[in-house]
This record gives structure tokens, C-alpha cells and sequence, in this order.
């Protein structure tokens, strides 16, 4: 069994986004091919391919991010969770602009079926700003309170500026809001070294560095499971980011990697579900 921490499916808002519509999707320039279900932006291919691969829940992260990635409202996102409740969870996407709006934000979705935690992306807010904004501190500090995980994604393709991806910042958040769970999807990349650093240091924070991970010649990736092998086999996740690759491909890709005894099964299932509330 598999849960994908970064699955964003062919409906609704997600549809018309660019990861759907664009030509020359940037992993295809890494040899990573598009799924048909991709291509053909259907629901019901999706689904096929999930059983294929093995895929049990697919993690929907929310984006509101008007500076350079889009806006996907989390209604749609919570109608795709309430339509197929055994195949997605989701988190919602905050706008970083305004402190009170997003907390206002947190407080609606909290409640709404499948919503497991807030996802943010603040190099590609407005106005880019660094995890560690003070401005985003009340959102960090209400989701602990709740209990909520937040996803800061953060990678060389998100914003205007690969600097932006640098994870000293979420240390310093980690350290401050130690109840605080975050998970760095897209794990910084290409700061891997660094965003091991962090999770070494602070054992609230998580990884998530999906496509990065999931073929044998990305630069960096064999150093994320050299990590889980030697000291958070707990805090490494799975993801595809489909539609960025196939998922069936993305699994066989990570499932040629050496773990040792029982980590594999913890990355790809056991942690997202100890995250998420579901065991």
C-alpha cells in the first residue's frame, strides 16, 4: 500500500492549471514522461493507474499562490475529497498576504471533509517572502495549537529565485513552533544537504522530496535514503507530484533503492498515514 503525499488529480481547478495545460512541462526536460491520464485529463485513467501503481490515497496539496504558480480554490479541492473519499485527503492552500484572512481561512477548512493540514508556498506568494516571514508566524502558531501539519513547498521551481529554497529558514520555525509538524514537499531540492540538516536537527519536520527522489540520476536523490536508512526512516514521504511523472514509473523508480528492514514500507505508507491522523 501506498499514500502519495503529492497527487494533484485531473478535476476541477487542478484541470486548467498549468501542470495540465502546459506544453513542455519542465520533468519532461528530466526524461519523465506524462501519464495518458495526464494527457488526456481524465478521472477515471487516474484511477486505474493509482490501483496500478499500488496508490491507496493520493494527498491533494492546495496552492494559493498568485506570485507565480496559480490559485486553485480549496472548495474545488474539498468537492474532489467529498466526490472520492477513499481516494483523497487534502490540504489547503493559504494566501500568505494577509495574516487574518488566512487564519480566517484555516479556521472554515479545518472542519471540511479529508482536510488533513494547510499548505503554503511562500516563494511563490505575492509577494515572495521566506518561511520564516513573521507574518506567516500566527498561521504556524494557530496550526500547532489545532495540531495541523503544514506543507511548506520549496524547490528550485517554485518563485522567481532558487535562494528562496534555502531551508535555514524552516529551521528557525521548526525551533521556534517545536509542536509544529511541517513537511517540505519538494524537500528543498536542490539543497538536499541542507534540508537533511534541518530534519536532522529538528524532529518535527519531515520530508517530502517526491520527484527528486524517484529517479535513480537526480542529483541528490540516493542522499534523501541514505537518511531514512540512517536516522529518520519515521519522517521521509513518498510522492509523485504526478501529473509530473506516471505513477506506476515514479514507484518502480524508488522501489530500486537499497533500505533497510522495514523502511521502505514506512516511507511509502506508514509515515504519511501516522502524519495524517490514520493509524
Amino acid at each position: 500500500m501506498i499514500i502519495d503525499m503529492r497527487l494533484r488529480p485531473p478535476a476541477r481547478g487542478w484541470r486548467d492549471s498549468k501542470q495540465f495545460t502546459a506544453k513542455g512541462y519542465y520533468p519532461t526536460r528530466m526524461g519523465m514522461p506524462r501519464a495518458r491520464s495526464a494527457e488526456e485529463r481524465s478521472m477515471e485513467l487516474l484511477f486505474r493507474e493509482m490501483d496500478e501503481a499500488g496508490v491507496v490515497l493520493g494527498v491533494i496539496m492546495g496552492r494559493i499562490s498568485p506570485g507565480t504558480q496559480g490559485v486553485v480554490p480549496n472548495d474545488d479541492i474539498a468537492v474532489i475529497a467529498a466526490e472520492h473519499p477513499r481516494r483523497f485527503v487534502w490540504f489547503a492552500g493559504v494566501e500568505l498576504g494577509d495574516p487574518q484572512a488566512g487564519l480566517a481561512e484555516i479556521e472554515r477548512t479545518r472542519g471540511i471533509l479529508g482536510c488533513k493540514g494547510i499548505s503554503i508556498e511562500p516563494a511563490a506568494a505575492a509577494e515572495p517572502m521566506w518561511p520564516d516571514d513573521q507574518r506567516i508566524a500566527p498561521l504556524y502558531r494557530r496550526c500547532a495549537e489545532l495540531g495541523l501539519p503544514v506543507s511548506i513547498s520549496a524547490s528550485t521551481m517554485i518563485g522567481r529565485d532558487t535562494a528562496l529554497a534555502d531551508p535555514a529558514p524552516v529551521h528557525r520555525v521548526a525551533r521556534t513552533f517545536p509542536g509544529l509538524r511541517i513537511v517540505l514537499s519538494h524537500a528543498c531540492w536542490p539543497h538536499v544537504m541542507s534540508a537533511i540538516g534541518v530534519a536532522f536537527a529538528c524532529p518535527n519536520v519531515y520530508l517530502s522530496p517526491d520527484l527528486y527522489m524517484n529517479h535513480r540520476y537526480m542529483p541528490g536523490a540516493v542522499e534523501f535514503i541514505n537518511a531514512a536508512n540512517l536516522f529518520m526512516p519515521d519522517r521521509l514521504l513518498w510522492g509523485s507530484a504526478y501529473p509530473s511523472r506516471p505513477l506506476k514509473e515514479s514507484v518502480e523508480a524508488f522501489s530500486q533503492w537499497a533500505f533497510e528492514p522495514g523502511v521502505k514500507e514506512r516511507v511509502l505508507y506508514h509515515n504519511a498515514a501516522r502524519l495524517l491522523g490514520l493509524e
